[in-house]
C-alpha cells in the first residue's frame, strides 16, 4: 500500500481499531481515510437493498439541511451509487461522473439535487457488509478539482483494510437506525436518539421476559426472523415463538402494530421526563 504519511496512517488505524464496537468507529474509520485523500467533505451511509439510506457521519459544512430534509426522505432513490448498488455494483472506489455517465443517467440528478450541495467532485468508496448491505463513504470537493489516478489507487489499497474493519465492527451489518449526527449537529437532535435508546431499552419490561424484550427491540429496528437468530444465537423457530408470544401479550397482531406501540411508549417515555411547570 501507498501510504502519503506512514506515521499519521499508523495512528489513524490504531484509533480505528480502538473505536471498534463503539459510536466512534464511523468517525475514526473516515479519519483514516483521510490520511490517504485530502476532501472537502465526508459523509458515510449505509445501503441496503430495497430499503433506505441509514445515516452513519457526515462532516458538511454547506446545505447541510439537504442530507437531513430531502436524501435521507426519498431522494437517495436517484442517488447513481443507489442505483448502481441495486443492480449489482461490486465493492470499489468509483466517480461520480464515470458512474453517471456507465449507467447511462439523464442530467437531471446532477442539475438538480446535486447541484444545490455545492459539490463539484465525488468520489464514493463502497465496502460490502452483511447480505444486501454496503458501506458507503462519500468524499466531495467543493472546487471543480478532480480526484487524481494516484489518489484513487490509494483508496483502492486501503479498500481491503477499510472492508476488515467494517465487517468485523458490524458482524450481521449496520442498525436500520441512523446514529446520531456528530456537532455541528443541533443538542435536539442528539438528545431525540439518547431518547430514542431509553425507550427501546424500557420498552415492554413490565410484560415481556427478557428474551422476547430482545426480540420486540429487534423487530422495531426492522429485523427479519433469521437476522434476529443469528443476532442472539437461538433458532428461527424460537423466534418465531417468542413472536408469536410477545404480540399477544401486547395485544397486538403485526409488526406494524407493534411499532405503533413502541412510538407511543416513546411519547409518553419523554413526557414523563419533561420537567413539571414550576419545578
Amino acid at each position: 500500500m501507498v501510504i502519503v504519511n506512514h506515521h499519521e496512517y499508523q495512528q489513524a488505524l490504531t484509533r480505528t481499531i480502538g473505536a471498534m464496537g463503539t459510536a466512534a468507529f464511523v468517525r475514526q474509520l473516515a479519519a483514516l481515510v483521510a490520511t490517504q485523500v485530502s476532501s472537502d467533505c465526508t459523509l458515510v451511509l449505509n445501503y441496503r437493498s430495497g430499503g433506505p439510506a441509514v445515516y452513519l457521519f457526515d462532516n458538511l459544512q454547506h446545505r447541510r439541511d439537504l442530507l437531513f430534509q430531502q436524501y435521507l426522505n426519498g431522494i437517495y432513490a436517484d442517488d447513481p451509487f443507489y442505483r448502481a448498488l441495486g443492480l449489482g455494483l461490486s465493492e470499489g472506489v468509483y466517480s461520480l461522473r464515470t458512474l453517471v455517465a456507465e449507467l447511462g443517467m439523464g442530467p437531471d440528478y446532477m442539475a438538480g439535487f446535486y447541484q444545490a450541495t455545492g459539490w463539484q467532485e465525488e468520489l464514493g468508496l463502497v465496502v460490502s457488509l452483511h447480505k444486501g448491505q454496503w458501506l458507503t463513504l462519500f468524499l466531495g470537493r467543493m472546487a471543480a478539482l478532480p480526484f487524481s489516478a494516484n489518489e484513487q489507487t490509494r483508496l483502492r489499497h486501503l479498500l481491503p483494510v477499510l472492508g476488515a474493519l467494517c465487517r468485523q465492527h458490524w458482524p450481521l451489518g449496520c442498525e436500520v437506525m441512523a446514529l446520531s449526527p456528530p456537532d455541528p449537529a443541533p443538542p435536539e437532535q442528539n438528545r431525540m436518539r439518547s431518547q430514542v435508546d431509553m425507550a427501546l431499552a424500557s420498552f415492554g419490561l413490565a410484560r415481556l421476559t427478557r428474551r422476547e424484550q430482545q426480540v420486540a427491540v429487534l423487530l422495531i429496528q426492522g429485523r427479519d426472523n433469521e437476522t434476529i437468530a443469528q443476532q442472539l444465537g437461538i433458532g428461527v423457530g424460537t423466534v418465531k415463538n417468542h413472536r408469536k408470544h410477545l404480540y399477544g401479550k401486547l395485544h397486538i397482531d403485526s409488526q406494524a402494530a407493534l411499532f405503533a406501540r413502541f412510538l407511543n411508549h416513546l411519547i409518553t417515555c419523554n413526557q414523563s421526563r419533561e420537567p413539571k411547570a414550576g419545578s
